[in-house]
């Protein structure tokens, strides 16, 4: 997960004192927008919980900030939050859930209700729950795969995911929502309708099929996703597979299917495409597969020149996601992100590295990240850099204009004013 602070808006309460107001990106999407203060007097009472285990939390200024402190401590807060998320000790625990809870419902102004809230699969089926605004990620996965029968002890082979869907156009994975996040308030803050909330697995390593096959509701699931990979040509099989694949499709063969489909290559692996990157030469096209343990680049440069990049996980040495900074006039949103992520690698003797442009650059991440973690445990590769850098955002930019879209209305029975801030409590720093 990857933190940013890369808005700070300056406001005044009702006493006329002047604050700086932080928003709280998470992978490229407004999580919750929070005052120092209200952060200070958090990590007191979590400190009391975790003591040592937690960052060393940014100092108080006791004198009027200058601009050059104002954006040391958006630094400061920005690098202690993402140490805070990047700790599942922290993030599962009680007083870390019910606080980010509460920012992300008090920033939206969201009152918790009761709704009905429509969680797809990868077919395009959906299942309906009965939940409230305020049911976090962790508490909608499970809600979600109770309802399609699947046990909770597999729920960990599973997660949360936006999608996007176009009538016409490609489907693109777009983020996983973590645990902490209120799935309904990132669905509901995003200005296109055609984003969704999808289960998918969550596992880079296609092995991992097997801890799924004495459950049929797993199998159905990891079925439903085998399929869509094929259709949407995310896959590679030879035309003899091929042929073998439409044939159990027709016979709706499932264990067959998925047996043959682990024999095709990138079966399992996050595609990516409309990407740009600096190799061969600038704005070459690249289409990117990750998964079981490798990252597959196939480059298109301008001239048309054609090079394929296999790189293993082992090979990296590092990457980084940079948030470039939107134009002037352009507000922060998730539909018109500008991402970057950069990689080193070993090759031979020598370390290259490449850039790539593309809005699912914390996707990508993320599924690195994953793939280490699915790794043996060695410590030397636990202690891979992985380093997020944010270009600066000036605390100018106007905040996020937050559409309510007709179909969302109808979720809500009473709903208050849409705003971002009225809900945030009014503190002296």
């Amino acid at each position: 997960m990857h933190i940013c602070i890369p808005v700070t808006e300056e406001l005044q309460d009702t006493l006329g004192c002047r604050f700086v107001l932080y928003s709280v990106y998470l992978e490229g999407f407004l999580l919750c927008k929070v005052r120092y203060k209200d952060l200070h007097l958090w990590n007191e009472q979590i400190y009391r919980v975790f003591g040592n285990r937690l960052p060393k939390f940014p100092p108080k200024y006791y004198l009027a900030m200058t601009k050059a402190m104002t954006n040391e401590r958006r630094l400061q807060l920005e690098q202690y939050l993402q140490q805070i998320v990047s700790d599942p000790v922290v993030t599962s625990s009680e007083i870390f859930m019910e606080y980010f809870k509460k920012l992300q419902m008090d920033t939206f102004n969201m009152p918790t209700v009761q709704l009905i809230l429509r969680i797809y699969m990868p077919d395009g089926a959906a299942v309906e729950l009965d939940v409230q605004t305020s049911d976090s990620a962790e508490r909608v996965l499970e809600a979600a795969l109770f309802k399609l029968g699947v046990s909770r002890e597999l729920g960990e082979y599973f997660s949360l995911f936006i999608t996007h869907k176009e009538a016409k156009g490609p489907f693109t994975v777009v983020k996983r929502i973590a645990g902490f996040e209120l799935p309904f308030l990132t669905i509901w803050n995003l200005e296109d309708d055609q984003f969704q909330i999808e289960v998918r697995k969550w596992y880079m390593n296609p092995s991992n099929d097997a801890m799924l096959m004495g459950s049929t509701e797993a199998i159905d699931l990891l079925y439903l996703q085998a399929v869509q990979e094929f259709q949407m040509e995310w896959t590679r099989p030879t035309k003899d597979q091929q042929q073998k694949l439409q044939h159990c499709l027709k016979q709706q063969n499932k264990l067959k299917f998925l047996e043959l489909m682990k024999t095709v290559e990138y079966y399992g692996y996050l595609h990516i495409t409309s990407c740009t990157s600096d190799y061969p030469e600038c704005d070459s096209e690249v289409t990117i597969w990750v998964g079981n343990n490798e990252m597959s680049c196939h480059f298109y440069s301008p001239g048309g020149h054609a090079e394929n990049l296999r790189l293993s996980i082992k090979d990296l040495i590092c990457w980084n996601v940079t948030l470039l900074q939107p134009k002037k006039q352009e507000v922060m949103s998730p539909n018109h992100q500008h991402l970057e992520l950069k990689f080193d690698y070993q090759q031979g003797s020598s370390l290259k590295c490449i850039t790539i442009h593309t809005e699912q650059a914390f996707l990508l991440s993320s599924c690195l990240k994953k793939m280490l973690s699915e790794r043996p445990v060695h410590r030397c590769k636990e202690e891979l850099e992985i380093q997020v850098d944010k270009a600066t955002c000036k605390s100018n930019i106007r905040p996020e204009q937050n559409g309510v879209h007709a179909k969302k209305q109808a979720l809500l029975k009473d709903k208050r004013e849409y705003c971002v801030v009225d809900n945030i409590s009014d503190l002296d720093l």
